[in-house]
């Protein structure tokens, strides 16, 4: 059925069919094939207010349906939801009529490695499994002493220390070419070490004379973080307006996608053979990478960046962040013995 077809109330949600009547507080995923008795049945009965009873059959398609009805998924920050549904997708593509309670932890594994190809989605689709077999459990419809399925399968390692920061060369070419948006994402990054998704939505009421404040996205976790005289300094030069920092022609936001695509433009014009090897994600590297040496230690960088962990410090800092450190434990260590041969 086509939306216009769709009787009254009855609504497409996420490919599935649901019956909602607000004034009475219904809200019903309807399982039915569109147009058949047994959906009319269905949608009767809810007209009336006497929903049909759940099916008690087990399968990934009732799973799903099940989870998306769940606090946890509804808790969820939008993007995460949108990445959840996407796998979800994929998983009730090829696994929609099966049992969740004979999928044992080598399927999972086998449907791990076929995705080897690309790593970052075949791990990602792990971890949804991971979820959806945990509510499979909450549910009954597996066993909690048979334990998850999904959990304790080895995750492909990315190659080498995943986003690298931009040399000098590359960031001195790139800033030649840029477009002006391009150039004030690229400046935004820096200054402010966030993760491009949340620089594009970056608004001008986030910014004063001394900083900024806004919310991470991806930790939801609130900063405030001063401006440093450069990116001060270029968003001085920029025209304010009343929405995002990031804007379109007509001063509407863009996307991320946009300034993705953007920025990869800007680098294949770009002579230097590598340019297109760096991501705008390497630049939060960077800005991580300039507070070391500019001789931060391990919460200073975390009071910017907003990373929660060591790990993940360790992890943007690289080598310099281990060098940058010792040479200041070793230093305070000579400033001991200094301190007690003048005594």
């Amino acid at each position: 059925m086509t939306r216009k077809s769709l009787p009254k109330y009855v609504y497409n949600d996420r490919g599935y069919l649901r019956f909602m009547r607000r004034s009475r507080g219904i809200s019903v995923m309807m399982h039915e094939e569109p147009g058949t008795p047994e959906f009319w049945d269905h949608y009767n009965r809810l007209l009336r207010g006497k929903p049909a009873p759940t099916p008690v059959k087990r399968s990934f398609e009732a799973l799903i349906l099940s989870y998306y009805e769940s606090d946890a998924y509804k808790k969820l920050k939008p993007r995460t939801r949108s990445d959840y549904r996407q796998y979800i997708s994929h998983i009730r593509e090829i696994w929609g009529e099966k049992d969740p309670a004979r999928i044992e932890t080598h399927h999972i594994y086998e449907l791990h490695r076929a995705n080897a190809s690309r790593w970052r989605q075949a791990n990602y689709l792990v971890q949804v499994m991971v979820v959806l077999m945990n509510h499979a459990r909450l549910i009954g419809f597996i066993k909690k002493e048979h334990g998850n399925p999904a959990k304790g399968i080895p995750l492909f390692k990315q190659e080498g220390d995943g986003w690298e920061p931009w040399p000098d060369d590359v960031r001195e070419e790139f800033e030649a070419l840029a477009s002006k948006r391009a150039r004030l994402v690229y400046e935004l990054c820096i200054g402010t070490g966030q993760r491009i998704g949340d620089v594009v939505k970056m608004q001008w009421a986030h910014f004063s004379d001394d900083g900024f404040d806004f919310t991470q996205g991806k930790t939801d976790k609130p900063l405030w973080i001063p401006l440093t005289d450069r990116l001060r300094e270029h968003l001085n030069g920029c025209e304010r307006g009343e929405g995002t920092v990031v804007t379109n022609t007509k001063g509407q936001p863009v996307s991320y996608r946009i300034v993705a695509e953007e920025m990869r433009a800007i680098k294949k014009k770009m002579k230097h053979e590598k340019a297109g090897y760096y991501k705008t994600h390497g630049l939060r590297k960077n800005a991580t990478i300039e507070l070391y040496l500019a001789g931060c230690d391990d919460e200073m960088v975390k009071a910017v960046t907003g990373h929660s962990g060591v790990e993940m410090l360790k992890k943007y800092g690289g080598p310099i962040r281990q060098r940058e450190l010792a040479k200041r434990a070793q230093e305070a260590r000579n400033q001991m013995e200094r301190s007690k041969i003048e005594t």
